[in-house]
């Protein structure tokens, strides 16, 4: 028996080297807080970049939330895209039958487009141009894969100093399949009304399809080019009457297809307005964006362009190459069978700790070969991360993030997290992340050189955010 120590132990200590997550990352500061947990900025030491851990503290208390977390963590992993924020890691359990806390390690992103535009009044029409693209092209692999959205918004739009956005916060996106009906799926919808389509504002039609995520990429574009919301709805019926404001009546036809009977008799009922013309509603744009834009914002579902067909616009001219576009193969109904049947937190606990181990590749082939111990606990980074992040939220205070004194402005993509002062000398045009024109320039000849999609399985290699010269700016991706 002696003589086979030796190799046990060789044999644990590469198990703790591969899987000693907790001497991996050098934690820097507390970046967010809010009702999942607390975010922190980190360095990868392995790697050199910098990250952002994210505890997600009492995962199962309420299984409607456990769902959701599983159905983020599990669309991230399947929608491996350069415009889709990445899931670099999740921490492993110490204990699959135990565990409460996740700590899932994403990239760091430097501000969201909300921030952005909010601090740039300056962008250019490449800025514009290069913006779209990247978030149709997106939704064009999102909606491929029979995945909708449903909260586009500029907070959950990334965004780095190179101009490079990234689409997050999928917790309240769905998977349709072709036999569930659709209508099943969005009895939950309560995205932010600002970006809500019109038959998501009244309950318009029997089957809602990819175009509710057109109309939020609509709005969006909408705000990026004067500064501020649309249709910022103080109510549905306020949201309605914006809308019609700028696009007109809906035609009769439009209005017969409403199967809501008190929206189909408002809409009825309302009176005749004339559409304003975009050129009025948007001088300054170039003309080209200005077709593309109206196209996104038809009242209709059905006269809203796919996003393959909105990336075909002549708006994109030298920047669209189908190569760069890909699609991806639709999520299979085993990925998500959880949804169709009823559940216990056991079951989710399970499904979730499955999803951990895709992280963990070792552990993943023993755990499908039915060779996990079952009494064993894995070496984890857990005790050791909880510690520290204990520590650093008793030392930062309860109610807000902490901001060292050499951090210019913190931005966090969820309303839980209160953050949302912008330092004066981020407002003034020579401080501006984005307001050069040739960085959009820059950013757009790099994007068409190196930012392509070898298949639907893996990611092209991409060198760590680059942080502007003097400014220090975290924004996480909020999984729950």
């Amino acid at each position: 028996m002696q003589r086979d120590h030796p190799k046990k132990d060789l044999k644990d200590m590469d198990f703790f080297t591969e899987y000693g997550d907790a001497n991996r990352y050098k934690i820097l500061e507390v970046i967010g807080k809010g009702s999942y947990g607390v975010v922190c900025a980190a360095i990868d030491t392995h790697t050199g970049e910098k990250v952002a851990i994210k505890k997600i503290h009492d995962v199962f208390e309420h299984i409607s939330d456990a769902i959701r977390i599983l159905r983020e963590v599990k669309l991230l992993r399947l929608l491996r895209h350069p415009d889709i924020v990445e899931i670099k890691r999740i921490m492993l359990p110490p204990s699959k039958r135990e565990f409460k806390d996740i700590f899932v390690v994403f990239e760091l992103m430097e501000s969201d487009l909300h921030q952005v535009i909010k601090a740039n009044d300056d962008l250019t029409r490449e800025h514009h141009q290069f913006f779209l693209y990247q978030m149709l092209r997106a939704l064009k692999y999102m909606h491929t894969a029979n995945v909708y959205h449903r909260d586009l918004k500029p907070k959950n739009i990334l965004a780095n100093a190179n101009c490079k956005l990234k689409v997050c916060d999928f917790g309240l996106a769905r998977v349709a399949f072709s036999d569930t009906p659709t209508t099943v799926f969005w009895t939950d919808y309560v995205a932010t009304r600002w970006y809500r389509a019109p038959e998501l504002c009244g309950s318009f039609f029997s089957k809602y399809t990819p175009a509710i995520d057109i109309w939020s990429i609509g709005c969006i574009f909408a705000e990026v080019l004067t500064g501020k919301p649309l249709f910022p709805g103080k109510s549905v019926v306020h949201q309605l009457d914006l809308i019609t404001d700028l696009l007109g009546t809906p035609s009769p036809e439009t209005i017969s297809g409403v199967r809501n009977d008190k929206a189909r008799k408002y809409l009825t009922e309302m009176r005749r307005k004339q559409p304003v013309s975009f050129m009025q509603k948007f001088p300054n744009a170039d003309p080209l964006a200005l077709r593309l834009l109206q196209r996104l914002l038809a009242f209709d579902p059905k006269d809203r362009p796919t996003a393959e067909e909105a990336l075909a616009d002549p708006y994109f001219k030298g920047l669209s190459k189908i190569e760069r576009e890909p699609a991806c193969h639709p999520i299979s109904k085993l990925e998500f069978e959880f949804e169709r049947r009823r559940v216990t937190k056991e079951d989710i606990r399970e499904l979730l700790y499955r999803e951990i181990l895709e992280y963990h590749p070792q552990l993943l082939k023993d755990y499908m070969n039915g060779n996990e111990g079952t009494n064993f606990l894995y070496p984890s980074a857990i005790g050791q991360f909880r510690k520290q992040f204990a520590y650093l939220e008793e030392n930062g205070g309860r109610s807000a993030p902490v901001i060292p004194l050499e951090r210019k402005h913190v931005s966090l993509p969820r309303s839980t997290v209160h953050s949302n002062t912008i330092p004066p000398n981020m407002q003034q045009p020579n401080s501006t992340v984005f307001g050069n024109r040739q960085v959009a320039e820059d950013a757009s000849k790099s994007f068409r050189a190196t930012d392509t999609i070898p298949g639907n399985a893996s990611r092209a290699s991409r060198p760590p955010p680059r942080v502007p010269t003097g400014i220090s700016i975290f924004v996480l991706l909020a999984v729950c």
